[in-house]
């Protein structure tokens, strides 16, 4: 970025006005090699031609991001003799991608109807409804009532978009503001947020934290070039510090409340544009390794590697020693190569994998501004994340579009790798899956595969998803095949195996004496909470330490919460904040997502009725029955 007077600073201040241009506070730290990539950067030899056009790999930005440094003494600053031993011990594993139709089928039965016996979960709305006032349930039954107009939740953006032209968003906002956002979100203030999770808490239910601001792709997105595309990017990145800031005083707040969690969206720590292009290359990555993967092994060779998987990426032909490249990735140099391998030696997190996500002028792969911009995003992930270990603050990742994901998932890692160590009381960033997609319980394999390969601790959020409709007709409008199951039968059943997936392993690391990988079940469904707490008991899975976890969102299955936290079984909310119009788009999918399940709504409404009812006649309530405590 010019220092000095210019168009280009010209431009960005115009864009915002408010907000001075300045540097990020941790833009001078270097992004951190794992020990493979270390090792492999030390000892490779030039792997990238100038045949391709303009190479890349000669750029000092391309290969070290802000920096300029030599790739090898990048790798050695980044490297710790710790790490390396570590590592080293760690055993290879069976492949991670041995198979493409089947995933864990020793856990399939996992997926069988929950027993007809007594069940463990007994919901009972009394138990969150005694919370209320009156005035609040009135509030609340309006809400569940909205929700259950399919055609009315469906219309509500038609409808908030013509009280905006029609100059009257100050009626919509006030009507929103005293249902919905009062009821799914804290409020906007610090004082009121943290006075919702400190309620919470003398219930027995922990807070995660969400700054529900979101980040997408422009709908109007236009190729620009010169000074607009610079004072453009120059804004994005004066947008992603004023969202780590906001994440900093999360974590400031979070840590008011004992062993809450803080959320975090890396779509806020980056332009989406430069996600997107950077999560480009991973579908047609993946699908290559398949298709060159002949005998469903989960594993290629050198040949299949060359032929078939390298031009798969856009700067696949820039690879001057294709050999070179191969041995990078062949981590025991047995002459195979895994998903895994893949993943830890052609990650944006190793410089030398880097020009092989760059375009060659098309509209596939990344520019070259976009490597720097990735050492930004990381810089700023790093300084919150640093920032939530000081103040003893867990963070979890959040899932978002499909189109941003593997950017999502590999910062995920990285962050994983730098903080998940030590032992289970290090265990400080979680991963999100959408067990919705098609792919996810295969993400998680192989996510666990590489902590276990590089010895930091697993940790997943599963849910099922938020963002079904978008990504069904983004997938149509675009002609591809949607990432989403294509029944809710298939997601329920892909939930419930990663679910017992992740159980059976947590079980056999407590019987062993070691530490297990952890496991946050975030669901509103109750045969799936059910199901978890069966294979608790069943498994004797101790569950003190908190290696599995239930959540539900601020304002939804509330009988199913406080029943959990009266069993002392752990559970969290989500606590969404902000100002509203920052959060309308979570407002929205919390109506839609209640909408869907009508039957489930119509009933918390009838609840919420039959409470307001007791108290206006005076009526006492039958004695509170609840889950176990056993576990």
């Amino acid at each position: 970025m010019p220092t000095s007077a210019s168009p280009v600073v010209a431009a960005v201040t115009r864009l915002n006005a408010t907000q001075p241009l300045r540097p990020f506070v941790a833009y001078a730290q270097p992004s951190r090699l794992s020990f493979i990539q270390a090792r492999r950067a030390a000892s490779s030899a030039a792997l990238y031609s100038r045949a391709a056009g303009p190479s890349p790999a000669h750029s000092p930005r391309a290969v070290s991001g802000v920096h300029g440094k030599a790739a090898v003494s990048l790798a050695a600053r980044g490297l710790s003799a710790s790490a390396l031993t570590r590592a080293a011990a760690a055993p290879r594993g069976a492949p991670a991608a041995a198979a493409k139709d089947s995933v864990a089928p020793a856990v399939a039965d996992a997926t069988s109807s929950v027993g007809s016996g007594e069940r463990l979960l007994q919901p009972d709305a009394s138990l969150a409804l005694d919370q209320q006032s009156v005035g609040k349930l009135l509030t609340v039954w309006m809400v569940y009532q909205a929700c259950g107009s399919t055609k009315l939740v469906q219309m509500a953006p038609k409808i908030l978009k013509l009280f905006e032209k029609l100059r009257l968003s100050w009626l919509s906002n006030a009507v929103v503001r005293r249902t919905f956002f009062a009821w799914f979100c804290a409020g906007e203030k610090e004082r009121e947020i943290v006075h919702a999770m400190r309620r919470l808490k003398e219930s027995g239910i922990g807070s995660i934290l969400d700054f529900s601001a979101e980040a997408d792709l422009p709908e109007d997105a236009t190729t620009a070039g010169g000074d607009l595309a610079e004072a453009a990017r120059a804004h994005a990145n004066v947008k992603a510090d004023a969202f780590a800031k906001e994440y900093f005083h999360g974590m400031h707040m979070a840590s008011q409340v004992p062993h809450a969690f803080a959320a975090l969206k890396i779509t806020g720590l980056a332009d989406p544009e430069v996600l997107y292009r950077l999560s480009m290359p991973h579908q047609p990555l993946r699908d290559a390794f398949l298709a060159a993967d002949h005998d469903n092994d989960g594993r290629v060779d050198y040949t299949q590697f060359k032929d078939t998987v390298l031009p798969a990426m856009p700067g696949g032909a820039r690879v001057a020693s294709p050999s070179g490249m191969f041995s990078m990735v062949d981590a025991n140099g047995d002459g195979q190569v895994d998903w895994v391998d893949i993943q830890m030696a052609l990650g944006m997190d190793n410089p030398l994998a880097r020009p092989l996500y760059l375009s060659d002028g098309g509209a596939y792969g990344a520019l070259e501004s976009d490597f720097e911009d990735y050492e930004r995003m990381v810089a700023r992930a790093r300084a919150v994340v640093q920032q939530a270990a000081e103040k003893g603050v867990r963070v979890m990742i959040d899932a978002e579009h499909t189109y941003f994901q593997p950017m999502i998932d590999h910062m995920a890692l990285v962050m994983q790798r730098e903080f998940n160590t030590g032992g289970s009381s290090q265990t400080l960033v979680y991963n999100t899956y959408q067990m919705y997609r098609t792919d996810a319980l295969q993400r998680m394999t192989d996510d666990y595969e590489r902590g276990v390969r590089e010895g930091w601790r697993f940790a997943a959020k599963m849910v099922r998803g938020a963002y079904m409709e978008l990504e069904r007709g983004r997938a149509e409008s675009l002609g591809y095949a949607s990432p989403i199951n294509p029944t809710l039968e298939a997601t329920h059943a892909l939930y419930d195996r990663g679910a017992a997936q992740l159980l059976d392993r947590i079980a056999t690391a407590q019987r062993e004496g070691a530490v297990p990988p952890a496991l946050f079940v975030a669901t509103h469904n109750n045969e799936s909470i059910e199901r978890v707490l069966q294979q608790l008991q069943s498994l004797q899975i101790d569950t003190s330490a908190e290696p599995v976890m239930f959540g539900q969102l601020l304002g939804m299955q509330d009988a199913t919460s406080y029943a959990l936290a009266k069993a002392n079984i752990p559970i969290y909310k989500y606590v969404p904040y902000g100002t509203l119009d920052e959060v309308m788009p979570y407002l929205i999918r919390r109506a839609q997502e209640n909408s869907a399940v009508a039957g489930a709504i119509r009933s918390e409404a009838a609840q919420v009725m039959a409470e307001i009812r007791r108290r206006m006649l005076g009526r006492t309530r039958r004695a509170h029955s609840v889950a176990t405590s056993s576990l």
